[in-house]
Formats: C-alpha cells, sequence, structure tokens
C-alpha cells in the first residue's frame, strides 16, 4: 500500500503539470542548419550462429562517431562486404556509453521546470554528443565475457569520470521459416 501524499507534494505536482501544460515549444526556423549523423555500412556476425570465419555475416548500419568512440577494431566489425540485411525484427548486440562531466549539474526541464540532475557531458544546447551506441561482434561464443571486458576496457579512459558509464546489450537474433 502507498504512503499518503502530503498537500505540499500534491502541490509541487501540480505545478509542474500547470507549467507543462503552458509550455510551448518554440518552432523551428526555416532554414536552420540540421546535424548531420552520417551512418557506416558495416558486416556483423551474429553471435547465434558464429561458427568460425566462415559465418554468414550480415550489413548494418552504424553511426560514424559511435564507431570512432568505441574503434572497429574492438567492435570486431570489418568494412561491409554482406549482401544481405539482418532479418526483420532481429538486433544486433550493442555496445552503449554515455560521457559524462565530471561534476554534474542540476537543471531544470524545459517544460515543467522540475529540476533534475544532468550528468552528460556538455550544457543544454551546446549540441554536444555524449550518448554512443554501435553494433558488437562477438567472435566466439566461449571466450564472449573476455571480449566484452576487452570493448569496455578500450574506452573507460573516455568516458569523463566516475559518471560515465559503458554498458552492453545482447543480440535478438530470429530464425523463421514457412510452414511449407
Amino acid at each position: 500500500m502507498a504512503r499518503r501524499k502530503s498537500v505540499r507534494e500534491l502541490e509541487k505536482q501540480l505545478e509542474y503539470a500547470r507549467n507543462r501544460a503552458a509550455y510551448k515549444a518554440p518552432d523551428r526556423e526555416d532554414g536552420t542548419a540540421t546535424q548531420r549523423r552520417p551512418k557506416l555500412s558495416l558486416a556483423y556476425k551474429p553471435m547465434s550462429i558464429a561458427a568460425g570465419e566462415g559465418a554468414k555475416k550480415y550489413r548494418v548500419q552504424a553511426s560514424k562517431e559511435s564507431v570512432q568512440f568505441f574503434t572497429q577494431t574492438a567492435l570486431n566489425l570489418v568494412d561491409s562486404t554482406a549482401e544481405d540485411p539482418l532479418p526483420r525484427g532481429a538486433q544486433p548486440a550493442k555496445a552503449h556509453a554515455i560521457v559524462a562531466d565530471a561534476s554534474p549539474e542540476v537543471i531544470r526541464a524545459a517544460g515543467s521546470k522540475r529540476p533534475y540532475v544532468h550528468y552528460g557531458k556538455g550544457t543544454r544546447g551546446s549540441k554536444s554528443q555524449y550518448s554512443y551506441t554501435a553494433p558488437f561482434s562477438i567472435q566466439s561464443v566461449a571466450a564472449m565475457d573476455t571480449e566484452i571486458r576487452t570493448l569496455f576496457n578500450s574506452v573507460k579512459s573516455k568516458l569523463g569520470g566516475a559518471y560515465g558509464r559503458v554498458w552492453y546489450s545482447p543480440e535478438k537474433f530470429l530464425i523463421t521459416g514457412s510452414g511449407e
């Protein structure tokens, strides 16, 4: 059973809700520059069917900035020689990282004016990229733990201090067939 909220908490939540309802995002002006995020086409070897160098590789796209951050060799990716994209619904294994500032700052949300702690590199509106996600190809299932730790150690110095994070999400590979 949840505890009862005090009148002060309810008033504060109501204030945030009113601020959020009254907020109107600024209109985007015609002709303003957009941020370009170029992609690279790379060959990815799924862990589910990774049997040596002869295993089938699939074509995946990755952010150029993310591949440069993690380095292509640490991600075990090669330039795309693969013809086929990943099957529909499949997701490659991914390495994620968030680069932080040495000291986080408290800022207020634009809509609700609710305070929160910003850990990422740069300030609001600085357009500096601080989160990176890239596909990660496992070479052998037996050495998976070692490969992931090697990847983590290769970027540890780039994370910007104690608030930087790096993590791994496993692949979701679908193998489908028909009843015919």
